[in-house]
C-alpha cells in the first residue's frame, strides 16, 4: 500500500541505539470489486447471471437488495426469506518487471507470493408485500471487503518490492438496508431505502528506516492501524416497470457513503520494540461512491428469459485518500475515473423443478498503470457465472451459483520517494462459490 509520510520520530532499541524512523499510514482497498471497490457477488440466484437482470427477476426475498420495488411482485400477505452462504477463493500474484530496481530503496525485490486470502461469508434477506399497494424489505450483506496479504507464502519475509505500498490488510463492511415499496399502478412500482454501512479495518505496512535505505529489509519497521471502525448512511431509490407480460425494465440509484475508519495507531521496530509516537490514533477515509443500475428482461417463450444490465459508478469522486494522525492530515492522490458495467445473461426454466442461469459481465478499469497501486490492483474485470436452483412444493427453493472473475493484468508503473513498483499481475482472479435457500 502507498505509504504516506506524516512525521519523523526517534526509535529506541534494546542496545540504546537511536535512529530516525518514518511513521507511516496507508490506504486500503478491496481485491473483489464489481467496479471500483464494490462487490456484486451475494450468493443470490442473480449471481448465476453475473448480475444481468438482477433488478427485474423479483422472484424471491433477494429482490430486497437488487431492487426493492420488485417486492410488489411477490406473493402478498406472506413473509419471504432468503439466506445465502459464500466461499471466496482468490489468487492475486504480482510479477515484478525483470531488471527493475526499487529506488531509493534498492534492497528487497520479492513478488509477495499469493496475496489472495480465502474467506467465507453470507447474506440475509427478508421481504413482505403487505397488500396491493405497499411492501417492505430488509437486506444484510457486504458490498465491499478486503483481504490482501503479500506475506502469505512466507510470513517472515519482508522483501516484497511493493511493501511500502502494502503488506497486508483486512477490511469488512456490512450494509443493513431497510426499504419500503409502493405500487403506483399495474405497471409501475417504486421503492425507497436507507443503506446503513458499518465498517472495520485492520492493516499493516512496512516502514523504511533512514538514513540507511540500502539495508531497508533488515531495518524495516511495521506500522499498524487496528480496530478502525465507522458507520454511515445514505439513500437508495429504485423503480420497476412491467412494460408487458413478457418485458420488464428497472433502475436504481444509490447515494454515496463515506467511512472514516478511526483506529489505533502503532509502529513496531525491527527488533519488535514499540516506537514512541506523538499520538496513538489514525483515521483512514474511504468513499463508497454513488452508483446507477439499469436492468431489462424479455421472456422468449415460456422457458427462456434474456437478461441485461447497464451500470455506472462515480469513482472519479475518489480523487484523494485522506489519512490523518494526531500530527496532521495528508491527502494521497488516487485520481480514479468512473466505471461502466454491462452484463448479459440467460435464465432457463425447465418443465420440472429446476431453473438454470448463466451470464457474463464486464466492468471497466477505474485507473491506469501510472496511478495503480499494490494496495488496489484494480483493472478491467470479466465475470463468467452459472447457477441453478430447485423448487420444492410450496415456496421453498435451494440453489447454487458459481462465478469466475478475472480482474485483469493490473499493470503498475509508478514511483516516488517511497520506491518504484513496475510490473503486473499475471494471476489476478477470484472464484466465488455460493449457495442459497429461500422460502
Amino acid at each position: 500500500m502507498r505509504v504516506v509520510l506524516l512525521t519523523v520520530v526517534m526509535m529506541s532499541f534494546k542496545d540504546s541505539l537511536r535512529v530516525p524512523a518514518l511513521v507511516a499510514l496507508l490506504a486500503v482497498a478491496s481485491p473483489v470489486p464489481a467496479g471500483g471497490l464494490y462487490i456484486s457477488e451475494f450468493g443470490t440466484p442473480a449471481q448465476g447471471t453475473s448480475g444481468a437482470g438482477s433488478g427485474v427477476l423479483a422472484e424471491d426475498a433477494s429482490t430486497a437488495i437488487h431492487n426493492p420495488a420488485g417486492i410488489m411482485l411477490l406473493e402478498p400477505g406472506k413473509n419471504h426469506w432468503m439466506v445465502t452462504g459464500m466461499y471466496v477463493d482468490p489468487s492475486t500474484k504480482f510479477g515484478k518487471e525483470p531488471g527493475t530496481t526499487v529506488p531509493p530503496l534498492t534492497a528487497g525485490s520479492g513478488n509477495g507470493g499469493n496475496a489472495g486470502v480465502s474467506a467465507i461469508g453470507g447474506a440475509f434477506f427478508w421481504a413482505r408485500r403487505v397488500n396491493d399497494k405497499f411492501g417492505f424489505g430488509f437486506a444484510a450483506n457486504s458490498i465491499s471487503s478486503a483481504a490482501l496479504d503479500y506475506r502469505s507464502d512466507d510470513p517472515n519475509a519482508n522483501d516484497f518490492v511493493g511493501r511500502y505500498w502494502a503488506t497486508n490488510v483486512e477490511m469488512l463492511t456490512i450494509n443493513l438496508t431497510p426499504s419500503a415499496a409502493w405500487r403506483i399502478n399495474e405497471q409501475w412500482s417504486v421503492s425507497f431505502g436507507i443503506p446503513i454501512q458499518v465498517g472495520n479495518l485492520d492493516l499493516n505496512v512496512a516502514v523504511p528506516l533512514l538514513p540507511n535505505p540500502v539495508n531497508a529489509p533488515a531495518t524495516d519497521a511495521v506500522a499498524q492501524v487496528s480496530n478502525g471502525t465507522d458507520a454511515s448512511a445514505t439513500v437508495a431509490l429504485s423503480v420497476l416497470w412491467e412494460a408487458t407480460d413478457r418485458l420488464r425494465f428497472g433502475a436504481a440509484y444509490q447515494g454515496e457513503n463515506e467511512l472514516d475508519f478511526n483506529g489505533d495507531l502503532g509502529v513496531t521496530g525491527p527488533m519488535g520494540n514499540p516506537v514512541p509516537l506523538p499520538g496513538n490514533s489514525a483515521d483512514v477515509t474511504i468513499p463508497f461512491v454513488q452508483a446507477v443500475r439499469i436492468w431489462g428482461s424479455s421472456d422468449i417463450g415460456d422457458k427462456l428469459t434474456l437478461l441485461a444490465t447497464l451500470g455506472w459508478e462515480n469513482w472519479s469522486a475518489f480523487e484523494n485518500l485522506l489519512i490523518s494522525v494526531d500530527a496532521g492530515t495528508d491527502a494521497q492522490k488516487r485520481d480514479w475515473k468512473d466505471t461502466w458495467k454491462v452484463a448479459l445473461g440467460l435464465r432457463w426454466r425447465t418443465a420440472g423443478a429446476w431453473t438454470y442461469y448463466s451470464g457474463i459481465a464486464y466492468d471497466s478499469s477505474p485507473t491506469s498503470a501510472a496511478n495503480r497501486t499494490a494496495d488496489m490492483p484494480m483493472d478491467e474485470q470479466w465475470r463468467f457465472s452459472i447457477g441453478t436452483d430447485y423448487s420444492f412444493p410450496g415456496r421453498a427453493k435451494l440453489g447454487a451459483v458459481f462465478t469466475y472473475a478475472d480482474y485483469g493484468k493490473a499493470e503498475i508503473n509508478n514511483g516516488g520517494d517511497w520506491g518504484m513498483v513496475v510490473g503486473q499481475y499475471p494471476t489476478n482472479r477470484i472464484l466465488f462459490f455460493g449457495v442459497n435457500i429461500g422460502w
